[in-house]
């Protein structure tokens, strides 16, 4: 079945509904796919199984919230404690899980305000902006997908890139976040995140400081 089927509705001024209607849709392509370790198209390792983190956490709860927690605890895990969640969950309120695999150690936190972020302990930058721009390619039309100017660190050994998502002419939209980072100190060297957030802070990457 054409997946754009069960999202009535598309097409110019589609509306946050549709918005959340294709995620879902990607998600549960993602998922019956198999994306991640073992898919031909897929990085290995470490990328690939953050990829497939957010996919079954943030991304498939994009617009129900309350799937990750079930999600958690299908596969065994509690919650963090308070002051260990707080390290995930910048201060908000909200629930943060910590997740071992065989390539490494991640976390998921899920803010009550809706963000949703995807850490990890350690990273290959190159491979995981390669997984993560594996996901967004995969949007369903009619949702375009832009770089946007990016609110977070970017320094020697640490890059942040963000991503617009949305239909056009929509009001809302979904921002996409991936930090990475190569320094020694740094805990965490990934760091992947997606919000709904107002299409008017989607500024171009390429464009112009003013002055």
């Amino acid at each position: 079945m054409d997946d754009r089927a069960a999202c009535p509705g598309h097409g110019k001024g589609a509306s946050m509904r549709n918005l959340l209607c294709s995620v879902a849709v990607l998600a549960a392509s993602a998922l019956s796919s198999g994306a991640g370790a073992g898919a031909s198209d897929a990085p290995a390792g470490a990328a690939a199984d953050f990829g497939r983190l957010f996919t079954h956490t943030c991304l498939a709860a994009f617009g129900d919230p309350g799937k990750v927690e079930p999600f958690m605890e299908s596969n065994g895990l509690a919650p963090l404690p308070g002051d260990t969640a707080q390290r995930f969950l910048m201060g908000k309120a909200g629930k943060a899980w910590s997740i071992s695999l065989g390539s490494g150690d991640y976390a998921v936190a899920q803010t009550d305000d809706g963000l949703c972020v995807v850490f990890a302990r350690q990273a290959q930058p190159d491979a995981f902006v390669a997984e993560f721009q594996r996901l967004l390619k995969s949007m369903p039309a009619p949702l375009q997908v832009n770089e946007v100017k990016a609110l977070g660190p970017n320094r020697d050994g640490t890059h942040t890139r963000s991503w617009g998502v949305n239909a056009p002419d929509a009001r809302t939209g979904i921002l996409f976040t991936l930090t990475t980072s190569t320094e020694p100190d740094m805990p965490l060297q990934a760091m992947a995140s997606m919000a709904r957030v107002a299409t008017a802070e989607f500024i171009p990457a390429a464009a112009p400081k003013k002055h």
